[in-house]
């Protein structure tokens, strides 16, 4: 009787060349201290299907850094570990903070968005992520998650916020407040739109 053998498995990289090519451009662009992982069918565990490792940028998004952003989460950006699934990329990749260790008590409350497990929960719904979106999109959100969760565990804030402070600045008043001694700076005040009149 034959013995029957066990399939190998196929990676997503085999079945999309060109998408993994985007991923390694976009990468190194954004994150140029994240190394890639090559799939390792002998791991048998989270790295089978290969992923990232490394640091994340401090500040990676659009406007200005606050002052008080190293005061607060100090010189080095948070280090992860990025898994591809057999999936991708129609199923986003998932990160795990290392360099920053949630407890499990975090892990279990929505506020600090650590999945149990300790991955980050960085979508609002599981819909949330669209194929062809870029994998910066998920590191970027990586990165503010680490400044936001400084916050939460200094006392700041209460939840990390919906959209996220790659987006929203709600917070960066917060951030602004380490870079003078961790004393209290008043938000700017709010711009009224002008009115032209005849």
């Amino acid at each position: 009787m034959t013995k029957l053998q066990a399939a190998d498995p196929i990676f997503w990289q085999d079945a999309e060349p060109a998408r993994l090519q985007r991923d390694r451009k976009e990468v190194a662009e954004f994150a140029p201290h994240l190394l890639y992982q090559e799939p390792d069918a002998s791991d048998g565990g989270e790295h089978i299907h290969g992923g990232w490792f490394g640091e994340l940028p401090l500040w990676p998004f659009e406007r200005p850094e606050p002052e008080g952003v190293k005061e607060l989460i100090g010189t080095s950006g948070l280090t992860v570990a990025v898994m591809y699934s057999a999936a991708h990329p129609m199923v986003p990749p998932t990160i795990f903070p290392v360099s920053v260790e949630p407890t499990p008590e975090e892990e279990t409350q929505s506020a600090w968005h650590v999945a149990p497990g300790g991955s980050l929960c960085l979508l609002q719904s599981d819909g949330g992520w669209h194929p062809e979106a870029s994998i910066t999109e998920l590191l970027a959100k990586a990165a503010g998650w680490h400044v936001e969760y400084a916050l939460m565990k200094r006392g700041e804030i209460q939840e990390m916020s919906v959209r996220g402070i790659v987006i929203d600045s709600s917070f960066d008043h917060l951030v602004t407040k380490y870079g003078h001694g961790g004393h209290e700076v008043p938000e700017p005040p709010m711009i009224e739109d002008s009115i032209v009149r005849d």
